[in-house]
Parts: C-alpha cells; sequence; structure tokens
C-alpha cells in the first residue's frame, strides 16, 4: 500500500535529510576553498585558534604535545564574531539550500521567505555564541584545535574526535568540552522559539543539535586534512 508523502515527518523526508547534512557541510567547502588561496606561511604551524581557521601544514619538528595554554577570557572576541566570516559561513549557505528546498515551507520561496532563513539562522549563530562563551566563563576551557599532521588516518581520525568534544583546561589538562554540545543543542533550542511550531520538539532539537555537532567535528576534520589534500595538488604544478 502506497504511503501518503505526508504521512512522513518533516524531520524525517528524504529532501529534508539530505538538506540537513548539505546545510552543515557546505561551509567545509567554502572553508577548503579559502585554505586553497591561503598562502601556505600565513598561519603558524600546527596552530589553528578558530573553529573555521585552516592551518598551513605543521611543521615535523614541532613537539607533538603544544603547551598548555592561557586561559580564554569570558567573552573575548565576542562581538567581532557577529561580523566575521564565521557568521557569514554559518548563515548564507544553510539559507540559499533551505530556500531551494523550501524549508520551512510556511515561510515560502520569495524574497521575504529567504530574509527570514537568513535572520533565523544569524540569529541561531549568534545565540550559539553566547551560549558558547557563556559555558566557557563558567567552565573555563579552551577549544583550539591543533592538528597532530602525523600517523595514519584511523589515528588522526581519533585526535580529531578527540579535539573536537575536549578542551584544555587553563591547568593544561583534557576534560569534557561542554560549550560544544551546549552551543550545537542550545542554539537550536532557542531558534525553535522562532522556528514553525512543527519543529518546537524534542525530536527535533535532538536531530538538528547533532547534525550541529557533526558540522563542528567535520570542521575539524577539514583542519585536520585538507593542508595534506592542498599540499598534493601544489606539487603538481
Amino acid at each position: 500500500m502506497e504511503v501518503p508523502a505526508d504521512a512522513w515527518p518533516t524531520e524525517l523526508s528524504i529532501s529534508n535529510l539530505l538538506q540537513r547534512g548539505a546545510a552543515f557541510w557546505s561551509p567545509l567547502l567554502i572553508l577548503g576553498a579559502a585554505a586553497w588561496a591561503q598562502d601556505p606561511g600565513a598561519t603558524p604551524a600546527g596552530d589553528i585558534n578558530s573553529r573555521t581557521s585552516v592551518a598551513a601544514p605543521a611543521d615535523r619538528s614541532a613537539p607533538k604535545n603544544p603547551p598548555a595554554p592561557s586561559p580564554q577570557k569570558p567573552f573575548d572576541h565576542f562581538f567581532k564574531r557577529w561580523v566575521s566570516l564565521q557568521a557569514v559561513e554559518a548563515t548564507v549557505p544553510a539559507a540559499v539550500l533551505q530556500q531551494v528546498h523550501d524549508w520551512p515551507e510556511e515561510w515560502g520561496k520569495r524574497r521575504s521567505g529567504f530574509e527570514k532563513r537568513i535572520g533565523s539562522l544569524y540569529g541561531q549563530f549568534v545565540v550559539g555564541v553566547m551560549i558558547e562563551d557563556g559555558v566557557k566563563a563558567i567552565h573555563p576551557e579552551d577549544t583550539t584545535y591543533h592538528r597532530l599532521a602525523d600517523g595514519n588516518f584511523f589515528k588522526r581520525m581519533g585526535h580529531v574526535v578527540a579535539g573536537t568534544f575536549t578542551a584544555r583546561n587553563p591547568e593544561g589538562d583534557r576534560i569534557p568540552a561542554w560549550s560544544v554540545p551546549a552551543n550545537a543543542y542550545g542554539s537550536w533550542a532557542i531558534a525553535t522559539l522562532w522556528s514553525p511550531r512543527e519543529l518546537r520538539n524534542a525530536r527535533s532539537i535532538f536531530g538538528w543539535g547533532t547534525a550541529g555537532l557533526g558540522a563542528f567535528a567535520g570542521t575539524d576534520f577539514v583542519k585536520e586534512f585538507w593542508p595534506d589534500i592542498r599540499g598534493i595538488f601544489h606539487k603538481k604544478k
């Protein structure tokens, strides 16, 4: 028996599953393009100071365990992130895809619908920054990602996962990065307040929050492996 198309929940439709993945991975393609054009000598080796920057290949002679970072100041560079490249990457690609897929349908495909999508995603980004910095103010943690740049693929993938979901405290010890899931789930939970009613539920918050965590891990994946990929193409020139 054929199942009516409208019988499927919005969160489980094939179109929205594809959109969900593309919306979070598209910014990574932008990061890759930016890294391609970046001067390899412009960024200190092995040191990445934000979730959206891509470092040049690390110096193999550098120490594998970086020194303990200085504690981040509460709300340091908070307002700068509002008008940063990170803000553009977090809003424009996803808004374009949502517009193409007409999601949510209630907002329509006119100019006003696109403006609502841009505003919603930007608001979610700002809320996420506030939550992340708020958690760090209470629970000091440095989420700076440092490339491993050595070892086999599985070892480096383990480093990516550890670098995404753990942080360093002021003493340099590894601790859970509570600010990361707080950003991912908290920002979407707040965003449901201005989203269509059908998205205001725990299932939606869990699904899209988990997609946000995947995006953070994917960004660190790009930071870890893109310099190697870029180096291969530079050698061919």
